[in-house]
C-alpha cells in the first residue's frame, strides 16, 4: 500500500511537473514579469515616500548608532514635506531615477527568459547584473544552435519570437525551402551535366569542380533545411518559447522594418512612441537610458566635488590665518581655468569615457563653489562662544570641525545641492551635443540633440523630445531646491520672528 502511494504521489508530481513545465510556465512568466514591474514602480514610490528613512534607522539600531535630529531639523523636515511643489516633484524625479536602474529588465532587446527544449537562459537579467555587480562576470551570450538555429554565432531573437508566436508559419517557410531545394535538386543534372567528351584535360577538371561545389551546396542546403525541420518540432509542441521585456527594444537597436528610411516619426501604430535618430535607434530607450545616465554623472560629480570642497572650506575656516589666504589664492587662481576648453582639448587627445569626465570636471570645477559657502560658514561659528568652550575643554580639532561645527554648517550645503546638480546635467548634455561627452553609441540627450540640430526642419521631434525630457527635469530638480531652501531658511524659524 505504501508503494502504491508512493508511486502515486510520484505520478501526480510528474503531471504537475509537466503541466507547469510545457503549458504554464509562458503565462505564468508573463504574470510574474508584470508583477514585478508593477512591483518595482510601487517600490520606487515607496521608497521615495519614507522606505529609506525607515531603512536608514533600522540600520543604525541594528549597529548602535542612530543620528539625533534636533527640533529645528525636524520642523524642516516637516515643512519640506508641506511644500507640495518640491515634494512631488522630489518624489517623482527619485522614483523615476531608481526605476532607470532596472531599464536593462523593463526596456532592453534582451530576453527575461528564454526556454528551447533543455536549454533556458535569462540573457537580461545576466546583463542586468554584469553591468551593476562589477567584481563578477555574468555571460549573456545565447548561441544560435542551442536554440534551435544554424550556426555558432549569436541569436537572432526576432527570428525565434517569431518561430514561438507562429509555428505554423514557421512550419510553411521550412516547406516552401524544401520544394526550393527538391527543384534545384531535379534540374542539377540540366544544369550541370557531364562534360564533353572532346574537352581538355584541364576544362574537364574545371568542370568537375564546378558540379562538385554545386553539389556540395545542394547537400548543405538540404541539411539546413532538415535542421529547421528538426527545430520546428519543440515549437509546435510548446517546448520553446521566450519572454520579453516590457518594452523589447533597447538604445543600440536598429529599428529598420519600417519603408521609409530614419529618422522616422513617431507612431504609435508602428510601435513608436517616440521615433528613431538617424541611424535608426529607437529615441524612447535613448530617452530613458540618457536620464539615468545624466542624473548618475550629476550625483557623482556633486558628490565627490562636495567632498572635496568641504573638506577645503572647512580647513580655511577653521584654521584661518596663512592656512586661508595660501588656500584661498590657489582657488582663485584654479577657478580662473576654463574648464570647458580644458575637457574640450583633453577630450580631443584622449577618448571620453564617464569616469574621465567625472575626473575632469571634479578636479577642475566641481569643488571650488562650495568651498567660499563652507568657509564663511566655519569662519562665523569658530567665533561662537560653544566652539571657543570645546576649544578650551582640550577638544581636538577634527572633533570640533565635524562633532560642533558641521552640523552647523549644513544649511548651505544642502540648499545648493540640487542646483549644482542642475549644472552638472547641463554640462554634460552641452559636452555631448558639442561632441565632447561620452564616447559615441553611449545614449545621451545632447547627442540626440545634436541630431535634431541638423534635421530641426524635418524631424523637429529629434529637438522637442529631448529638450522637453531636459526642461521637465530640470525644472522637477529647481522645484526641490526651491524647496529645500524655503524649508531650510533659517529667518522662518528665528527667535526674533
Amino acid at each position: 500500500m505504501g508503494l502504491l502511494l508512493t508511486l502515486l504521489h510520484l505520478a501526480l508530481a510528474l503531471a504537475v511537473g509537466w503541466l507547469f513545465t510545457w503549458k504554464l510556465a509562458p503565462k505564468l512568466a508573463l504574470l510574474l514579469v508584470r508583477a514585478v514591474a508593477a512591483l518595482l514602480c510601487l517600490g520606487g514610490a515607496a521608497f521615495a515616500f519614507g522606505g529609506a528613512p525607515r531603512m536608514l534607522r533600522r540600520a543604525g539600531d541594528a549597529w548602535r548608532w542612530r543620528p539625533k535630529v534636533t527640533p529645528v531639523t525636524a520642523k524642516r523636515l516637516v515643512r519640506f514635506r508641506r511644500i507640495k511643489r518640491g515634494y512631488w516633484s522630489f518624489v517623482g524625479i527619485t522614483t523615476l531615477f531608481g526605476l532607470t536602474l532596472f531599464l536593462e529588465l523593463t526596456v532592453s532587446s534582451r530576453p527575461l527568459l528564454i526556454h528551447y527544449e533543455g536549454n533556458t537562459a535569462l540573457p537580461a537579467v545576466s546583463e542586468w547584473l554584469d553591468a551593476w555587480v562589477p567584481v563578477a562576470r555574468f555571460p549573456s551570450f545565447l548561441k544560435a544552435s542551442d536554440f534551435g538555429q544554424a550556426g555558432d554565432g549569436p541569436l537572432d531573437v526576432p527570428a525565434f519570437l517569431q518561430r514561438a508566436r507562429d509555428p505554423d508559419a514557421f512550419g510553411r517557410e521550412v516547406e516552401r525551402k524544401r520544394v526550393e531545394v527538391a527543384k534545384d535538386r531535379e534540374a542539377w543534372p540540366k544544369d550541370h551535366p557531364a562534360p564533353p567528351a572532346d574537352a581538355t584535360a584541364g576544362r574537364k577538371a574545371t568542370w568537375e569542380a564546378q558540379r562538385k561545389s554545386a553539389e556540395r551546396t545542394l547537400g548543405r542546403r538540404d541539411a539546413e533545411v532538415d535542421a529547421l525541420a528538426k527545430s520546428l518540432e519543440p515549437f509546435k509542441a510548446g517546448r520553446a518559447w521566450c519572454l520579453m521585456p516590457l518594452y523589447p527594444y533597447g538604445p543600440s537597436d536598429l529599428r529598420h522594418e519600417f519603408d521609409a528610411p530614419p529618422p522616422n516619426e513617431p507612431s504609435l501604430a508602428h510601435g513608436l512612441p517616440l521615433g528613431t535618430d538617424l541611424s535608426g535607434r529607437d529615441v524612447f530607450p535613448l530617452l530613458l537610458y540618457g536620464f539615468r545616465i545624466s542624473l548618475a554623472f550629476a550625483l557623482v560629480v556633486s558628490l565627490l566635488g562636495y567632498l572635496i570642497g568641504i573638506t577645503v572650506g572647512a580647513l580655511q575656516g577653521y584654521y584661518g590665518g596663512w592656512v586661508d589666504i595660501a588656500s584661498q589664492r590657489f582657488v582663485e587662481i584654479w577657478s580662473a581655468i576654463p574648464f570647458l576648453f580644458v575637457i574640450m582639448i583633453i577630450v580631443s587627445m584622449v577618448p571620453a569615457s564617464f569616469l574621465l569626465l567625472v575626473v575632469l570636471l571634479v578636479t577642475l570645477q566641481a569643488w571650488i563653489g562650495i568651498t567660499y559657502y563652507v568657509r564663511g560658514e566655519y569662519l562665523r561659528e569658530k567665533a561662537k562662544d560653544y566652539v571657543q568652550a570645546a576649544i578650551g575643554s582640550g577638544v581636538g580639532d577634527g572633533k570640533i570641525m565635524l562633532k560642533h561645527i558641521f552640523p552647523n554648517a549644513l544649511v548651505p550645503i544642502i540648499t545648493l545641492g540640487p542646483f549644482s546638480i542642475v549644472g552638472y546635467i547641463d554640462s554634460l548634455v552641452g559636452l555631448d551635443f558639442l561632441g565632447f561627452g561620452l564616447p559615441p553609441g553611449t545614449p545621451s540627450w545632447g547627442g540626440i540633440l545634436r541630431q535634431g540640430l541638423e534635421n530641426v526642419r524635418f524631424h523637429p521631434h529629434l529637438v522637442i523630445v529631448p529638450s522637453a525630457a531636459l526642461a521637465l527635469t530640470l525644472f522637477c530638480v529647481v522645484m526641490v531646491g526651491e524647496a529645500i531652501r524655503e524649508a531650510f531658511d533659517p529667518k522662518v524659524f528665528s527667535r526674533l520672528r
